[in-house]
This record gives C-alpha cells, sequence and structure tokens, in this order.
C-alpha cells in the first residue's frame, strides 16, 4: 500500500510538473488596451461636452464642440477672397479677349499691307518698262512709285502694329493661380470649422474628463482618453526560462481577479523583446563602468508576453485589471 501511494504520488508529481512546464502560468498579468488622447487640432473655448466620465460612445458621436464664431468668420472672409479673385479673373478675360481682338484685327491690316504692296510692286514693274520706252510721262512714272512708296510703308507699319498688339495679349495664369490658392484658403477655414466638432473614430470608453465648458485648449491639448474597447489585451510576465515554450499564436486562458470563475480565452500575440535592466548604467565615458557590489542570487529576467482577448465580457475588462494567464504550449486558436 505504501509503495502503490508513492507511485501515485510520484506519477501525479510527474504529471503536475509536466503540466506545468508545457503550460507556463503568470500571475502577474494586467489588462490593456489602446487608448487615444482626445484633442481637437484647433484651439478655442470648449462650449459643449456631450459626454461623461466612463460613458460608452460609438464611431461619429459628438464628444465636444470648440466656439466655432471665429472660424465661421475665417469662413465667410476666405468665401468673400474667392469671390473677388473670380471676379478679377473674369474682368482680365474680358480684357484678353479685346486685346486678342486687337491683335487679330493688327493682322488682318498685314495682310491687306502684303497684298497691296504686291501689287504696287508689279504695277511699278510693268511702268518702269513703259516708262524707259517713253510710253508714260514722267508725271505718271512717279505717282505709281510714290503709291509703291507707300503700300510699302503701310506694310512695315502694319508690321510693327500686329507686334505691338500681340505683345499686350495677356494670359490668364496668374488670375488662375490666384483663385486657386482663395479656393485652398476657402478649404482650409471649412475644415478648420468643421474641426470645431470632435467626434469619436471608434467605440471606447471615456476616461480621465476633468475638465468643463468655458475652458481654453489650444491644438492638440487632450481634453480626456478615450479606450478603444474594440480590442483588449492581458499582459503577461513570463520568465526567460520559460519563453521557449511560448510560441506566437498558442492558445491561452485568462483569469480576471475580478471574477476567476470565468474564463476568458485568448491567443498569444506577441513576445516582447526587450526591457530595461537596472543594473545597467549607461553613462557617456570611454572606460565602462563595474559595480564593486556583486549579487550572489541571481533572478531570472522576465519579458511582457501580450495576450489578445477572445470576445471578453464587458463587464470584466477594464485597464489595469489583474488577472492570471495560462498559456496552452502547442495549442492553437
Amino acid at each position: 500500500m505504501a509503495l502503490a501511494v508513492i507511485l501515485v504520488g510520484a506519477a501525479l508529481g510527474w504529471i503536475y510538473i509536466h503540466q506545468a512546464r508545457n503550460n507556463p502560468l503568470s500571475d502577474d498579468a494586467i489588462l490593456t488596451a489602446y487608448t487615444v488622447n482626445i484633442a481637437s487640432t484647433v484651439g478655442g473655448r470648449i462650449v459643449a461636452i456631450n459626454v461623461k466620465e466612463n460613458d460608452k460612445v460609438r464611431p461619429g458621436d459628438l464628444l465636444f464642440s470648440i466656439d466655432p464664431t471665429t472660424y465661421r468668420i475665417a469662413v465667410d472672409q476666405a468665401s468673400a477672397d474667392l469671390k473677388i479673385a473670380e471676379a478679377l479673373r473674369n474682368t482680365q478675360q474680358r480684357a484678353i479677349a479685346a486685346e486678342q481682338a486687337n491683335s487679330d484685327i493688327a493682322n488682318e491690316q498685314i495682310v491687306r499691307a502684303k497684298t497691296n504692296a504686291t501689287l504696287a510692286q508689279q504695277t511699278l514693274t510693268r511702268m518702269a518698262d513703259l516708262y524707259t520706252k517713253g510710253f508714260l510721262s514722267r508725271q505718271r512714272f512717279d505717282d505709281i512709285r510714290t503709291v509703291h512708296d507707300n503700300a510699302q510703308a503701310s506694310l512695315s507699319q502694319a508690321q510693327q502694329l500686329a507686334l505691338a498688339a500681340n505683345s499686350l495679349v495677356n494670359t490668364l495664369d496668374t488670375a488662375n493661380s490666384l483663385v486657386q490658392a482663395r479656393q485652398a484658403a476657402l478649404a482650409l477655414a471649412q475644415h478648420n470649422l468643421a474641426n470645431t466638432d470632435v467626434r469619436a473614430f471608434h467605440e471606447g470608453r471615456v476616461v480621465g474628463l476633468t475638465t468643463a465648458t468655458g475652458q481654453i485648449v489650444a491644438p492638440g491639448q487632450s481634453v480626456f482618453t478615450l479606450i478603444d474597447t474594440a480590442s483588449w489585451y492581458a499582459s503577461a510576465s513570463f520568465s526567460e526560462t520559460e519563453l521557449d515554450r511560448i510560441k506566437v499564436g498558442d492558445c491561452a486562458r485568462v483569469y480576471v481577479l475580478a471574477d476567476r470563475s470565468r474564463t476568458i480565452s485568448g491567443r498569444v500575440d506577441s513576445i516582447g523583446w526587450g526591457v530595461a535592466s537596472e543594473e545597467l548604467v549607461n553613462i557617456p565615458r570611454n572606460l565602462p563602468y563595474v559595480p564593486k557590489t556583486l549579487n550572489w542570487v541571481r533572478l531570472s529576467q522576465r519579458f511582457p508576453v501580450r495576450i489578445k482577448l477572445i470576445d471578453p465580457p464587458e463587464n470584466l475588462t477594464r485597464i489595469g485589471a489583474s488577472a492570471v494567464v495560462v498559456v496552452r504550449h502547442g495549442q492553437r486558436c
């Protein structure tokens, strides 16, 4: 009987040790979740707070509002500046149309002047032969040559006028750039006005709300914190000697101390790759620093292991809540 009891005890002890080795346990764990410091991208006085401490909010819910008066004025001013820029562009567009018409007329005058000059040159050439043979009087030949010279002068003047008219034709590049700048200013003003209403990006819980209406806040100044309740994690510390039996993807069981009778399923999400050590002193010097004292008892370092909780009960999920984590080595979730 004694031998049987000893054998059963040894077997149970071996089973316990084997189970404990293959299922690392950590009683130093806390629940965590992502948090967002809620702030406005614009500054001003808070005129409304639509949530209370520990309220549950959904995506798109209005959290608080900044006084929009100055931002509405900025929108009105930017809108008026845009209308002025568009009016100036329209005026310049009409002026360009008139300049282009003058340029077209000047180009048409060149065509007529060239035609007249060509005709005068042909007439002068024919009359010169008649004048040489004595069939044309000197006075008549001089009149024809005068007409030719006048046609050449008219052509030169028409070309100069066309050159001047073409150089006066402007473009809308500057006016269009000014309109685009005013459009961007209006869009920015409208964006700032819209940002006076701060809304929730995701589902969560409001914590750390200590501000009331009337408070003036700067852009980016946190008003309260929003806990992202969509994903919950357990951060457990495991000895470095146990990390070889913990793999990413292993199943885990989490017990929250508030109600240890309820098991929360989880999955190993990540394993920590570094922790700070009090024994290391980083001093900017050439020689290494070696302390004179020596710790004769060497404790194993512990690293954080992050466990993603699967469908945790809402009444047990609180940031900082104490928990116990058991990792099921080799089991996949």
